[in-house]
């Protein structure tokens, strides 16, 4: 994903003051984030989004990683259909100690950008989301950011650092060129 700065010098759509460095124009997906987030910023409570779709079968994994994705980032709740396209990333492997599984890469197109996605299992074996950007050192498309909820999308999309922690898998991604001094443990 790609990022351009620009002054927004006007109050958002909730009446607070917006950072003055940040994307715009935001599409639905992005509005709905950013306004959850100011609102968690707001009140300190996290939307209640239950729990997450169970897996029915094996040859439905692909689109059970995608409606988890769609579910925690409440995409059924904005009143419109929201296309993510998914399929297998080899790689990353599915979980850190695993060669065998692959990943799953998924891609939120819109007209002028992607939003793209990298779900694995972490160290608890619980599913995982990162947002997939270009590492600052190496340029390459690697896990940055842990995105599980419609708010954590919203603080990245802010660049709220007090509110983000970055991905865990950032360091050990093998997507990294060789070379890169972020790659390591």
């Amino acid at each position: 994903m790609t990022r351009a700065s620009v002054r927004i010098t006007g109050p958002n759509p909730l009446g607070d003051p917006m950072p003055s460095t940040m994307r715009k124009p935001f599409n639905d997906v992005e509005k709905a984030a950013v306004e959850a987030a100011m609102e968690r910023a707001r009140s300190g409570l996290t939307g209640r989004i239950g729990p997450d779709p169970a897996l029915h079968s094996q040859d439905a994994e692909l689109r059970w990683v995608e409606a988890v994705l769609r579910h925690r980032l409440s995409l059924l709740s904005l009143g419109r259909p929201v296309a993510i396209r998914t399929r297998d990333d080899h790689t990353h492997p599915l979980v850190a100690d695993g060669r065998h599984f692959p990943a799953v890469a998924l891609s939120i197109p819109f007209a002028d950008r992607t939003l793209d996605f990298l779900a694995t299992y972490d160290d608890r074996r619980r599913l995982t989301f990162d947002v997939v950007g270009p590492c600052d050192l190496c340029g390459e498309p690697v896990p940055t950011e842990e995105i599980n909820r419609l708010e954590d999308l919203g603080d990245f999309l802010l660049q709220t650092r007090d509110a983000l922690g970055g991905s865990p898998r950032f360091r050990t991604s093998p997507a990294h060129a060789a070379t890169c001094p972020a790659r390591g443990n």
